[in-house]
Order: C-alpha cells, then structure tokens, then sequence
C-alpha cells in the first residue's frame, strides 16, 4: 500500500516537471492555436514538443530550448519558419502579454538578422547613406502573430 501510494506521487511530480537534475524526464506535448500552415512559400511549423525545440536549437544553433517552460505554461510559442522543401530559414518567437501574442523574436541561424537588410551606398555629396528594408520573412513573421490573435484560432 505505501509502495503504490510512493509510486503515485513519484508519477504525479514527473508528470508536472520538464526536468530533474537537468536532465529530460518525459517527452511532453503542449496546445499552440496556430497549426502547421503555408504563408506564401514559407512553411509555418509550431514547436510544441522538447523533442522539437531541441532539433530546432541544435540545428538553427540558438537557444530555442531554454524556452521549454515558457511554452509549456502557454505564454510563449515558437515556431519554424521553413522552405516548402524543409529547409530552416529562421525561428520565431512569440509572447503572451494580456491575452495578445506579440513579437518576441525571429532570427536566422546562429542568430543571424532576417528581418530586415541593408543597403549602403555613397550619395551624391560623397556621404555614405544606409537604407533598411524589411525581408519577406519580416511579413511573414507579423502574419503569424496575425494569426495567433485572430478569433478564428480560438
């Protein structure tokens, strides 16, 4: 009767905790409001598993995993921005403030800007001038967020 009463509470507590001495006990799976989905060329995957932060962080060499408590308390979703062909291009982040996700982040490998590019160029008085322009990425990053708030997700 103790042996089972220890067995359950031994059960409980991994099921409410990620870690235990930093170390993965149980591959859990949480809610997103916004399934994998095509933006234009680009391949929105949700990361709603360790499992998949993981490869995500590994791959995209970021620290998309030390996240994982944030997105399983529901008040922070990243997502995979890919080619339609699987190739990643970026990682977005999003947060929950008051009910409305918002912008976190989106960086590319090793954190590398995709938002936005540069342009510099020497004007007509020698001076350098640098112009900035928003990427596709930046669009399609604002129409997740987009959609994240919409009332059709609920």
């Amino acid at each position: 009767m103790l042996l089972q009463h220890l067995e359950d509470q031994l059960h409980q507590s991994s099921n409410s905790t990620f870690f235990t001495d930093s170390k993965l006990t149980k591959p859990r799976r949480w809610a997103c409001k916004l399934s994998e989905t095509l933006i234009g060329d680009y391949f929105i995957i949700p990361l709603t598993t360790v499992a998949l932060l993981k490869s995500e962080s590994h791959k995209m060499n970021n620290n998309s995993i030390d996240y994982t408590h944030r997105c399983a308390n529901l008040d922070f979703c990243i997502f995979s921005i890919r080619t339609r062909t699987g190739e990643r291009l970026a990682t977005l982040g999003l947060s929950c403030k008051d009910g409305y996700w918002h912008m976190g982040w989106c960086s590319g490998r090793s954190n590398i800007e995709v938002l936005e590019e540069s342009v510099e160029y020497i004007d007509d008085e020698g001076i350098l001038q640098t112009e900035h322009y928003p990427t596709e990425l930046y669009y399609v990053a604002h129409e997740v967020v987009r959609l994240m708030n919409a009332d059709i997700c609920n």
